[in-house]
């Protein structure tokens, strides 16, 4: 990640490769709190924008829209900061279709090992998203705790 840009930011670029805009995220009318994960803003936003009338957005769109949000909220609240994070007690969780998520312990105890280990797990179940976590303060659920790096198949591993 580019040391002069906030984590909000970055994914703000993944947002907008992957054909979002600020409007998916600023123009949800879902309200982002402290006890939200990735996965529950996600379902909230699918969710309001079917009481809307509108057509859900595409799977990729909600995830990184769902990442700048809660990124946003936890650069707000630096007890959320994954700043805290250490090698060695990562969690993979693998998003499947819908809002069905795994979460599963890494044995890796190094990041980029991590990843290349996460990224077999994710191929091998078929899936498009994932990413790793560490869990501070967040337990063990899927979405909790600080995220580290996320996976997408069209994309690869971005922060």
């Amino acid at each position: 990640m580019d040391s002069t840009q906030s984590s909000s930011e970055q994914f703000g670029k993944h947002l907008k490769s992957v054909g979002g805009s600020e409007t998916d995220v600023s123009g949800s009318a879902y309200v982002v709190t402290e006890a939200d994960t990735v996965e529950s803003v996600v379902k909230g936003m699918r969710m309001k924008q079917q009481e809307h009338g509108g057509a859900a957005s595409k799977p990729s769109i909600l995830h990184a829209s769902a990442e700048v949000a809660i990124s946003r909220r936890d650069e707000h609240d630096p007890s959320h900061h994954p700043g805290t994070s250490q090698p060695g007690e990562y969690q993979l969780d693998i998003h499947f279709g819908g809002d069905h998520s795994t979460r599963e312990p890494v044995p890796e105890a190094d990041l980029e090992a991590a990843q290349i280990w996460a990224q077999g797990r994710i191929e091998a179940a078929g899936a498009d998203f994932g990413a790793i976590y560490f869990p501070t303060g967040g337990g063990v659920a899927p979405g909790s705790g600080a995220l580290e790096c996320r996976y997408d198949r069209a994309v690869g591993w971005y922060r």
